[in-house]
Parts: C-alpha cells; sequence; structure tokens
C-alpha cells in the first residue's frame, strides 16, 4: 500500500513539473506585444539575414554607437523590436562579417527608417521595412548630423550622364564659405541617388555635394554647389522638406 501510494506521488510530481520556456525565434511576434516589426531585404529583394535592426531613443548620436534597443533578421528576413511606448530613431544594417557591434565600414548594408522617429503604442506593433544598400564612405553621418527630422532638404544626386550616386553625400553650410567644415551632412544617397538632409531649424542654408566626408574636395572627385552664390543657397521652413531637385556632380577642379 505504501508503495503505491509513493509511485502515485511520483507520477503527480512529473506531471506538475515545469517545461523549459520555448526561445522565441527572431522576427516572431508574439500576441498582445508592443513595439516594431517587418522585414529587412537587400536591393536583390533577398531577405538581409544577419542584418540587425537598431532602435535609438534620440539621434543626437547620429545613430552611430550602442543602441538602446536591437533585433536580429531571421532567416525568412523578419525582426521584431520589443519596446515600450514611444518614438524611436530606427536603423538597418548588416556587417559582412555578422557582428553586432562597431563602426559602419564601407561595404557594409545600411537603411534609415523613412518614417524616423517612428512611433510605438501601448499594445500595438509598428509595422515597418527596410531595403539595404551599401555605404561607400567610413561614416554614416557626422557627429552632430540629424538622422531624422520634420525640416530640411531633399533631392536626387547624378553624374554628368543623369546616373544616380549612391552614397554621396550632401552637405549644409551657413553661408557661401564651402571651404570649411559643414555644419550639418546628409546620410549617404540611396541605390537612386535620393537624399534628405535634415537640420535643427529653420533659416538660409547653402548646399554641396560630394563622395567623401573630411577635408578639401580632391581634384577628380564628384563635386556639385546648388548654385553660384546666393543661387547654391535656400531658405527653408520649420517643419518643411525643401525639394531641390537634381544637383549633378562632376569632377571637381581647384
Amino acid at each position: 500500500m505504501r508503495f503505491r501510494i509513493f509511485l502515485l506521488a511520483l507520477l503527480l510530481a512529473g506531471g506538475c513539473a515545469p517545461v523549459a520556456e520555448k526561445a522565441q525565434p527572431a522576427g516572431q511576434v508574439q500576441a498582445a506585444a508592443t513595439g516594431i516589426a517587418g522585414r529587412v531585404n537587400d536591393r536583390q529583394g533577398q531577405s538581409a539575414v544577419g542584418a540587425y535592426v537598431y532602435a535609438y531613443r534620440s539621434a543626437r548620436g547620429g545613430l552611430r554607437g550602442p543602441a538602446d534597443f536591437e533585433a536580429l533578421v531571421g532567416a525568412d528576413g523578419r525582426y521584431f523590436l520589443d519596446l515600450v511606448e514611444g518614438r524611436y530613431h530606427l536603423v538597418a544594417r548588416l556587417r559582412p562579417g555578422g557582428s553586432p557591434e562597431g563602426p559602419p565600414r564601407p561595404g557594409d548594408g545600411w537603411a534609415l527608417a523613412a518614417g524616423n522617429p517612428v512611433a510605438v503604442r501601448p499594445a500595438e506593433v509598428t509595422p515597418l521595412d527596410f531595403v539595404l544598400h551599401g555605404i561607400s564612405q567610413p561614416m554614416l553621418l557626422r557627429e552632430g548630423s540629424l538622422g531624422s527630422g520634420d525640416t530640411g532638404f531633399s533631392g536626387r544626386l547624378i553624374d554628368g550622364q543623369g546616373r544616380p550616386l549612391p552614397g554621396a553625400l550632401v552637405l549644409a553650410y551657413g553661408d557661401e564659405d564651402f571651404r570649411r567644415m559643414p555644419d550639418y551632412t546628409s546620410p549617404a544617397a540611396d541605390e537612386d541617388g535620393r537624399f534628405i538632409l535634415y537640420v535643427p531649424r529653420a533659416g538660409r542654408y547653402c548646399l554641396a555635394a560630394r563622395t567623401k566626408t573630411r577635408g578639401q574636395p580632391m581634384a577628380g572627385e564628384p563635386y556639385a554647389v546648388l548654385g553660384r552664390g546666393d543661387q547654391g543657397c535656400r531658405r527653408v521652413d520649420k517643419g518643411q522638406i525643401l525639394e531641390v531637385g537634381e544637383m549633378v556632380l562632376s569632377p571637381y577642379r581647384r
């Protein structure tokens, strides 16, 4: 009798033993979740397996350095960022070595979220997809430049044959002196040559475009200004993204 009672106790204990929680696969969204989810593809439409999506609470650091949150892109190209309510600046990056850390380098794939900053509401998952394109420069943004905002300039960078110049940058100056360091630098242009340059406040800005980020333009480097003299400058209002059209870059001459 005692043996039967002991055996029954063992069976009951085994039925109540806890089961190890299954790890959540990359990109799987749980019910009643809060955050951001979507797909990350390369420019050929293939899943960017091994990429990371980073969320920053502030863009003041140029969306560089350790992120506040990150999510790995899974084998199906999907990701899920488990976040709390708020607004976030997002960028997706794919490093050839697969590392989640380190500064942006030539050969990386990257993409900024077009709607930065992205709003996250309680018990809602905001959909957001990325298409990665390559960078040709060792940095995405100059320190102090903005990765998002509601004020700035947009346009397209092309060469003399009308071909887009992905990876080229637009520089903003407070006056017509293009020989000094720019006040603000855009993220690299996308595969179609489109750019957005954010500025922190309304005002008059003079614009130039080039393919490098540091130092004076070198002879032969693709380069352009928006126009000569006062024609190279535009005034933008608060809350306005001013379209400036095409800027044609040609070999720089000293």
